[in-house]
């Protein structure tokens, strides 16, 4: 694996073969450069069950032509082309027939369904909500509340069966309401670096995985763009890391990142999450420190 001009080498072993290398997306704006320790983040949102619903007031089935094909509502009377559904059915109109997504629970959409409301027109509920994720939530009475709006790069899988796009993934491109659902070129869960790992003091007791960039978005070129290639920290691997500490780092101690840079981990409150520990330092301060240090 070539090293692409990095400011770290891998020395010896290999890490955690589900990530040998991965390509990420900064926050917007961030610029992050090599040799920085970051945190990734998925973007994936939890699943829902309708990509485009639209309305949970209608007492009567709408007449739809074929190009509203993926359009889902929430059953709220028998009329028309409902009569074999009961009110508090999802149901979603597959091009010429209704189908049904998801089963009411005491005449009402089970507590917790998850949908994406429709591009245009959303009402009843949902009126000015387009695109928004609602959760049906329990309270007095029972309603819909809306999620943040997405943000640029959120994947959502569609899980209803029967839905026309049942285990399909789709992206949010854009900023809301201007962006769009799309659906997503690689059908696969979407992890993004949303920002630099800070393993200082914690409250946590989830551990956090540390990565190492091998190259940053500042090296634009026409592979990568904005982008920035990273490997993970993984048990087995050493790894030759710039520091300006080196000076300050001896054989056997523990190090942690805050905010992206290396930093001797001390004891105190709370909790901390070691990247691994130093094998040799250069002892050098300030630019050209060097250390190795053997991931966790």
């Amino acid at each position: 694996m070539s090293n692409l001009n990095s400011v770290f080498d891998t020395l010896r072993g290999w890490p955690d073969g589900s990530a040998l290398e991965a390509s990420f997306e900064p926050d917007t704006g961030a610029t992050v450069t090599e040799g920085t320790i970051v945190s990734v983040a998925s973007r994936q949102l939890a699943p829902a069950k309708v990509l485009r619903m639209v309305n949970d007031a209608l007492i009567t089935a709408p007449s739809l032509p074929s190009s509203g094909r993926g359009k889902a509502y929430v059953v709220a009377g028998i009329g028309g082309a409902w009569s074999t559904f009961a009110i508090g059915d999802i149901v979603e109109w597959n091009g010429t027939a209704w189908t049904q997504i998801v089963l009411n629970s005491a005449a009402e959409p089970p507590i917790g369904t998850r949908i994406v409301a429709v591009e245009a027109s959303a009402a009843g509920s949902f009126a000015g909500g387009e695109e928004k994720i609602f959760v049906y939530t329990s309270g007095k009475p029972n309603a819909w509340v809306a999620a943040p709006a997405p943000i640029n790069g959120n994947r959502i899988k569609i899980v209803g069966a029967n839905s026309v796009y049942e285990n399909k993934f789709y992206d949010y491109a854009g900023t809301h309401p201007s962006g769009a659902w799309g659906k997503a070129a690689r059908q696969i869960e979407a992890p993004a670096l949303l920002q630099t790992l800070s393993s200082g003091i914690k409250t946590s007791t989830t551990k956090p995985h540390a990565w190492i960039v091998i190259q940053g978005n500042d090296q634009f070129d026409g592979k990568f763009t904005n982008k920035v290639t990273c490997i993970k920290c993984s048990s087995g691997a050493v790894l030759k890391l710039a520091t300006t500490i080196a000076n300050t780092l001896a054989s056997g101690d523990s190090v942690c990142a805050v905010s992206g840079v290396l930093t001797k981990l001390t004891s105190g409150a709370g909790m901390q999450w070691p990247i691994g520990q130093v094998v040799y330092s250069n002892g050098v301060t300030g630019t050209g420190g060097i250390v190795n240090v053997a991931t966790y």
